[in-house]
């Protein structure tokens, strides 16, 4: 308790010093300034919403003379969203936790990669474009000062003045920024740079997840990582930044298009076997207008709270328009539920129900191609020795398409009501995939995250096991009477196949995918019930003994 006490006298000072610093008089211009402020405490929520940070905000007055911190120093802002930690070492940001979302050990997500800074810098660096000018701004220690949820960092030297100046948002994953560099008083143009890399630190890094990401017209375009060459890309726009699969920085620019810069960075792995790549984005910045920024989760509400537009920068890819409903509709269940699991188990249920029909028209046909099977192979045996200038050949076609029409067959009956199921598949993939609700969502015992694999006995994923054996009891209540033994071979195929392709897939996929099949040997047994050719028959036969008595 003692230790709070003195804890909070501290703090207390550390506040009054600060506030009297920042009001207090200027230094008399003959003097050289080199001031220490204190470390920041933890800042109270201000009373600024959302829209505070878009206000213009006048850069503080020129200082003559030396600017300059003693020593290294961090200064943390603290919201009830997230906690950032800015350096005095070029007045950068080298720490952003969200504390909604957890990495694998329960702590606040770090977005910032730790290990990118010696190679190639920290996000919201300063640059001139000017090679020895940046060098000096990046090692340079600026004076910081923190006030509620104000921080600015001022550094002059041989006439050089540079001023940033931050207003965060405690009610948003968003903040302002303002830049201001004068050389004798002369502005210089400046930009504001991404760097280091961004996305969830608690998994492995992967390229293919790493995006530039600007807006062009009324939509969004991403550069992926891995396409990147060494050569600098520009593009003209008002919002640009950098995204991984769940989460983005974003510079919310103002008014007019400018043109940002986009380009690779590498630095040596841990084991300095690799190199690693890592996206590197500059936007130009204006000394009167801030410009804003959002780093924070790609979710609806919080994108379109920062700005309308960011909402669409959600990408469910080529199937949205199958995605997009999947995603409402399994967030209106899971708010009955509680359990994204079991959520997908109920929407996948819901959506087999309404898929029976065509599963039934399916088996239905694939029954009665069966039953003609004999004949079809004799018409193929005959057309595949004719030559392609014979012209029996067509008698041939006519006589197959006779049969369908005799025996009520559709050639695509049994292919076709499956490939209109493949759409859900890619649309399910794409909803689960970029939704990030179900970031780190679990399902039960073993599957602690429905967003990745769950992986067990050795990268073992149970899921994708019991998803393939599902598909082989399947197989074997499906009526094989008279298949082709190709085609019997390929259906055996199959399992493995799946298998193969949902091995590294989230186990959110793997389940819809073994809640179908399930459902389809379920249904299955009903078909063949009432449907196959045993069936049939006892339906025949039973009826012969009353149709004998009523002759």
């Amino acid at each position: 308790m003692e230790k709070r006490v003195i804890l909070a006298f501290v703090l207390s000072f550390a506040v009054l010093y600060a506030f009297r610093s920042l009001y207090s008089p200027p230094p008399p211009v003959e003097s050289e300034t080199s001031v220490q402020t204190p470390s920041a405490v933890p800042t109270t929520n201000g009373s600024s919403g959302s829209n505070a940070p878009a206000e213009k905000t006048e850069p503080p007055s020129t200082t003559v003379g030396d600017v300059r911190a003693e020593k290294p120093e961090d200064f943390e802002i603290d919201t009830p969203l997230y906690t950032a930690i800015f350096s005095n070492i070029g007045g950068v940001l080298k720490s952003y936790k969200l504390k909604a979302y957890s990495d694998g050990e329960g702590h606040p997500l770090e977005l910032i990669d730790p290990a990118a800074r010696a190679k190639v810098g920290w996000p919201l660096s300063v640059t001139t474009g000017d090679k020895t000018l940046d060098e000096e701004l990046s090692r340079a220690p600026f004076l910081g000062r923190k006030n509620g949820d104000r921080l600015s960092f001022e550094m002059a030297s041989n006439g050089v003045h540079v001023q940033k100046l931050f207003q965060f948002d405690p009610q948003n994953y968003e903040f302002s920024l303002q830049v201001a560099i004068t050389n004798d008083e002369k502005p210089i143009p400046s930009y504001v740079s991404w760097r280091g890399g961004f996305g969830d630190q608690s998994i492995p890094q992967d390229p293919a997840k790493k995006n530039a990401v600007y807006q062009s017209d009324s939509t969004f375009k991403r550069v992926n990582l891995r396409s990147l060459k060494d050569q600098e890309q520009d593009f003209t726009t008002v919002r640009a930044g950098v995204d991984d699969q769940y989460f983005l920085a974003m510079f919310l620019l103002p008014e007019n298009p400018v043109v940002v810069k986009v380009r690779k960075q590498e630095y040596p792995s841990p084991d300095a076997k690799t190199q690693v790549p890592t996206l590197s984005l500059s936007a130009p910045v204006a000394e009167v207008r801030p410009i804003r920024v959002y780093v924070g989760p790609k979710q609806r509400d919080w994108l379109s709270k920062a700005d309308p537009q960011l909402a669409n920068i959600i990408d469910y890819g080529w199937f949205e328009f199958i995605a997009r409903p999947l995603v409402f509709c399994l967030l209106w269940i899971h708010s009955y539920v509680g359990n994204f699991g079991w959520a997908i188990i109920l929407l996948t249920i819901a959506l087999n129900i309404v898929l029976f029909p065509l599963r039934l028209k399916q088996q239905v046909s694939m029954l009665k191609m069966q039953k003609i099977q004999p004949q079809m192979r004799r018409l193929q045996d005959q057309y595949k020795k004719l030559k392609a200038t014979d012209p029996r050949r067509e008698q041939v076609q006519k006589e197959m398409m006779g049969l369908y029409k005799e025996h009520g067959v559709n050639p695509m009956g049994g292919c076709l009501p499956l490939l209109l199921q493949m759409p859900l598949l890619f649309g399910f993939y794409s909803a689960l995939s970029y939704s990030i609700e179900l970031r780190r969502a679990p399902w039960m015992l073993w599957v602690k995250d429905l967003s990745q694999p769950d992986y067990v006995f050795h990268n073992i994923p149970v899921l994708a096991i019991l998803m393939a054996i599902s598909m082989f009891v399947q197989q074997k209540l499906t009526p094989t009477t008279n298949v082709d033994p190709a085609q019997a071979k390929m259906m055996m195929i199959m399992p493995f196949m799946f298998t193969f392709m949902f091995w590294s897939q989230s186990s959110g996929l793997v389940l819809y995918w073994l809640t179908s099949n399930v459902i389809g040997i379920i249904q299955q047994m009903f078909i063949n019930k009432y449907w196959s050719p045993h069936a049939e028959a006892k339906l025949t036969a039973r009826n012969s003994p009353k149709e004998a008595r009523g002759s």
